[in-house]
């Protein structure tokens, strides 16, 4: 997360903080995600078979308050209003006076807010779970991030008028999605050999070059006529002819793309060329700082970026420090034992025992055991994919929770982190590492257009339905 300050911030944090996805082009760290093409967003036919199993709340009354029904819940007047009001304390610090008209925005966060629901809903009924000491990590994470304890973010909140037990329900679910979509896309993402050999020759060009961007993108919808192609085409053109004759881009991004990062003002953060299609990167190195791109098609629709700021540094790699406890699983009962074993040692450093001295006592790796699981830099390529992703994503001072490769149960421990020089034998894992991150980022937005169509969604207010639904 990015070190914000202010405290106009943590007066947003609390009902923005529940969006934990990625789309094509995003910054993971930037927690944003992309709606589904715009026809299927309100009642469709597949729609109305859901609703058979998804009937409206039979106290008619409370349809006064009811914006729209997402499969079995409903999303009030009073939650839409929280979050706009959040999201125009967050476009207001980044662009004042060029928020966008109220009934546009509070489609968009609606939007928004609809796929969260899905999302959510999924994994409490696939039993993904976020006990406290996960959420009380978190929010310690939160509060270092921001130069704060734990207690100065709760009192920072509540000056700001935000509710505590709202933060952690949002935090809460924020966690949840993470987690759902590290099992349902995430672990389903494998690469061949070849085609990460391909990419790290391709990542020679851009090695050492990151862009800082904003973005507007207009989705196709699934399986599109040539008039639809043709419609998309012609909408993306007019917001770039707009954008060409010096309109706002935050404004213009919030108002009509289909990204969730649109309620950021279209803001991704800084993302590394090779994790960016070629084609991207390619319109992106003939631009300077400040301009707009040309449209640029995908398979998913068209795309307009703004190039920020672009960095040309030496090639490097991300080396971290790194320690590790080590459980041999084995097969039947030794594997059901070193599992509960794992999660006792995790309970343990979640309520602050030393990491070196459960290492020194449990840890089964000889190699490592006795100067308290400590590996040293660990750089990419050094150990399996799973622990070097997990290893990668993990704040300092933070461990991961128990996980398996094969017969064996790993807890590791992210010490420190620092650049080194790129050398050749590093390049193809950190192609691996790059090509892994584009691919989660294709696959996420088709994920979540099958999850969004699959739904049973229909907004009440006609005020509240997208145009073009």
């Amino acid at each position: 997360m990015s070190r914000y300050r202010s405290a106009l911030f943590l007066a947003a944090l609390a009902s923005s903080c529940s969006a934990w996805a990625a789309t094509p082009f995003v910054n993971r760290e930037t927690l944003l995600a992309a709606p589904p093409p715009p026809q299927s967003r309100v009642f469709s036919a597949r729609s109305t078979v859901a609703a058979q199993a998804a009937p409206l709340p039979q106290n008619l009354d409370t349809l006064n308050k009811v914006v729209a029904v997402v499969n079995e819940q409903i999303i009030t007047s009073l939650q839409l209003n929280q979050k706009v009001g959040a999201i125009k304390a967050q476009l207001q610090q980044q662009d004042p006076g060029q928020l966008p008209p109220d009934a546009i925005l509070r489609r968009q966060v609606l939007q928004q807010m609809i796929l969260q629901d899905i999302e959510v809903q999924m994994a409490k009924r696939m039993e993904i779970n976020v006990d406290q000491a996960t959420l009380d990590q978190a929010i310690a994470n939160i509060a270092h991030s921001n130069n704060l304890t734990p207690d100065q973010l709760r009192e920072a909140l509540t000056q700001q008028g935000q509710s505590w037990s709202e933060f952690e329900d949002n935090l809460r679910e924020r966690i949840l999605v993470d987690r759902l979509q590290q099992q349902e896309v995430e672990a389903r993402v494998h690469l061949g050999k070849d085609e990460i050999q391909t990419f790290a020759r391709q990542l020679k060009q851009t090695a050492g070059v990151s862009f800082e961007l904003q973005q507007i993108f207009l989705p196709l919808p699934g399986d599109p006529s040539p008039d639809a192609v043709t419609q998309v085409r012609q909408d993306i053109e007019r917001v770039h002819e707009q954008l060409v004759n010096g309109a706002s881009f935050t404004r213009l991004a919030t108002e009509v793309s289909a990204a969730r990062d649109a309620l950021q003002g279209g803001r991704l953060g800084w993302i590394k060329a090779a994790e960016l299609p070629s084609a991207v990167t390619q319109a992106l190195l003939k631009l300077q700082p400040g301009d707009i791109s040309p449209v640029i098609p995908s398979a998913t629709g068209y795309h307009i970026f703004k190039l920020l700021d672009v960095k040309h540094q030496e090639p490097s790699v991300t080396e971290v420090k790194a320690a590790m406890i080590v459980l041999h699983a084995g097969k039947g009962i030794e594997e059901q034992e070193a599992q509960s074993q794992a999660k006792d040692i995790e309970s343990s450093l979640q309520s602050g025992v030393n990491f070196s001295a459960l290492a020194r006592r449990y840890s089964q790796d000889r190699a490592t055991a006795a100067n308290g699981g400590e590996l040293g830099w660990v750089a990419p390529g050094s150990l399996p994919d799973e622990l070097e992703r997990a290893l990668m994503s993990l704040p300092v001072g933070n461990v991961s929770a128990p996980i398996q490769i094969g017969d064996a149960i790993y807890i590791v421990q992210s010490q420190g982190h620092r650049e080194a020089a790129l050398s050749d034998t590093q390049l193809e894992s950190v192609a691996r590492m790059q090509l892994f991150n584009r691919t989660v980022r294709e696959r996420m937005e088709e994920w979540q257009r099958r999850i969004r169509d699959g739904a049973y969604v229909e907004i009440l207010d006609p005020d509240l339905r997208l145009r073009n639904a």
